[in-house]
């Protein structure tokens, strides 16, 4: 058995998991992702499909990411196109907000080290993130 850690990726974040699953092995972790994507976009879908579910293995690693594009079974009736379409653009969209959380960590980052400079307090932490 290892331990899994499945953190969620949205437009305002990173959630990291605290706990951790303890799973037999990879498919498993894999099957449980698309498990906690499907409830937690539980009739929300369309708003939640650039949501990803970043997968770390016991020293907290990333494995494997599943966007909860591909794990939606309504977007499973679609063309094929469409569909690749939807994943696609699910997919972009996710990549834009990790790029402004990205960005706005590296200002909190930047404002505080200009504070620490001129010797003031400031912000240590961002969502649980060490700054």
């Amino acid at each position: 058995m290892a331990i899994y850690y499945f953190n969620l990726k949205g437009l305002h974040g990173r959630y990291v998991d605290p706990h951790g699953t303890e799973l037999a092995d990879l498919a498993e972790a894999k099957e449980h992702a698309r498990q906690v994507a499907r409830e937690l976009m539980h009739r929300r879908e369309s708003k939640t499909w650039s949501w990803r579910l970043e997968v770390c293995d016991a020293g907290r690693i990333p494995v494997f990411e599943l966007l909860f594009a591909t794990a939606d079974p309504k977007l499973a009736q679609l063309p094929p196109t469409l569909r690749a379409r939807v994943e696609e653009v699910s997919a972009r969209t996710g990549g834009v907000a990790d790029a402004i959380v990205d960005i706005r960590n590296s200002l909190h980052q930047l404002r505080g080290s200009l504070a620490q400079s001129n010797r003031e307090p400031y912000l240590v932490a961002l969502d649980g993130t060490i700054l």
